[in-house]
């Protein structure tokens, strides 16, 4: 397999610290998808999914609260869902993945980048130029992809993009937690968003007010995923809150309502959903049932995604 950077042991090492790898493969998955790699600090069994070489979680069946009272109208109301088994990615899909998927079916890298001129911040120190963003630093998250393109790379994948409520519950577990780490307040230790090194670096004024400039992170701009292990969520999965928005699987619309089971959004709508909030965004929209409205084909540079897979046929 050719690849550009670290290669992909050394990057589980750096990710998953020093532990034996087993190859033992889990009843739900057939052994040419996936191999177990480890039993993370939560208790959960992560997988080196073959195709695309990213790190699965297993998220167990089970009934948690989706929405909240805290946050607009459209999070409300909270209700019990119940989701069967499946798998999330741990990290948010990388520039390194999303190359060898254009490799492998002739897509484009470079018309992903095409407007990066007309941003406002082509300059900003820290935070390098499109397209070297894609070729320079491997294990950032990718961004600048539509819907199409992240629905596209998890079909090639073998996997899919998570409904709300399967990133929801990703990120939240059972105890309808605000953030994937608890109830603390973001503090830069545990995510990516808009802070003190933003604030230093942007040339907006109107961002500079979205700033919390009583913290830092460390990252004016984006960071390489997995760089907050103290953001994890109960189930081990990182950079939920923060770095980039990431695309669902659902359209954007009704909530929902007690007692269903993997619900899925409507089937017609003009916008899809984006969670978890960005590098360039406040604290508030880290709320991981906090539900952002995107275009099909909007095209930015805060808005990225992970892939899920059901075990189950039909679903």
């Amino acid at each position: 397999m050719a690849a550009t950077g670290p290669s992909l042991a050394a990057f589980l090492l750096v990710c998953l610290g020093p532990t034996s790898i087993s190859r033992a493969q889990t009843p739900s998955l057939a052994p040419a998808q996936a191999n177990l790699l480890v039993k993370n600090e939560q208790g959960y069994e992560e997988y080196l999914w073959l195709r695309d070489s990213s790190v699965m979680v297993r998220i167990p069946a089970g009934t948690f609260i989706m929405g909240t009272t805290d946050l607009d109208t459209s999070e409300k109301p909270p209700h019990r869902v119940f989701l069967n088994e499946y798998y999330m990615d741990k990290y948010e899909v990388t520039n390194r993945q999303f190359r060898r998927f254009c490799d492998a079916t002739g897509r484009g890298p470079r018309r992903h980048f095409f407007f990066w001129r007309r941003h406002r911040y082509p300059r900003d120190p820290g935070f390098p130029g499109m397209p070297d963003y894609f070729t320079s630093n491997p294990d950032y998250p990718v961004l600048n992809v539509t819907w199409g393109d992240a629905a596209a790379y998890c079909r090639w994948a073998g996997k899919s993009l998570p409904t709300e409520a399967q990133w929801e519950k990703a990120a939240r577990g059972g105890d309808a937690r605000r953030y994937p780490w608890g109830n603390d307040e973001p503090d830069g230790t545990r995510c990516n968003f808009a802070d003190r090194t933003l604030a230093e670096q942007t040339p907006d004024p109107l961002q500079r007010r979205l700033c919390d400039t009583s913290c830092s992170d460390g990252h004016a701009w984006t960071s390489p995923v997995g760089s907050y292990p103290f953001g994890a969520s109960p189930y081990g999965c990182l950079d939920l809150a923060g770095n980039v928005w990431e695309w669902c699987q659902d359209r954007y619309g009704w909530y929902g309502s007690d007692s269903v089971t993997d619900p899925r959004g409507p089937a017609t709508g003009d916008y899809l959903v984006a969670r978890g909030g960005c590098w360039r965004r406040e604290a508030r929209l880290l709320h991981s049932a906090f539900r952002h409205p995107g275009g099909t084909e909007d095209r930015v540079i805060t808005l990225g995604f992970r892939c899920a897979y059901n075990p189950q046929p039909g679903r």
